[in-house]
């Protein structure tokens, strides 16, 4: 088994996102696992992808990502996030729950309508 030489953990998700293109257009994609160092993206043809774009993880554009590709594969590729983002610009696709969060205070108990 190879040794795992990723800066960060990545977390498997299945997400659609976009690439911004050098011509304009934006061509559909999807994260396999992400990290904040770098994703595991499918695309149609991995040989259209530039070496380096803008991945847009929301429709919007305000979530946004440097990418620069590391490895390719026919539909695959692996990118690195050029810069992290600041921890108060940082927008995940994974929620992480505070250390003080208590799943019981969302049990509600049921009640039956008359």
């Amino acid at each position: 088994m190879s040794k795992d030489n990723r800066k960060a953990t990545r977390r498997p998700l299945r997400y659609t996102a976009w690439m911004a293109l050098k011509d304009g257009h934006l061509h559909g994609c999807a994260l396999f696992d992400m990290s904040d160092t770098g994703a595991r993206i499918e695309v149609d043809d991995s040989d259209i992808v530039p070496d380096r774009f803008v991945l847009l993880l929301s429709g919007n554009g305000k979530a946004k990502r440097k990418c620069r590709v590391m490895w390719r594969k026919p539909r695959q590729i692996g990118v690195s996030f050029e810069r992290p983002l600041a921890d108060e610009a940082r927008a995940t696709l994974v929620p992480k729950l505070d250390a003080d969060f208590d799943p019981a205070q969302f049990d509600t108990e049921v009640v039956e309508s008359a």
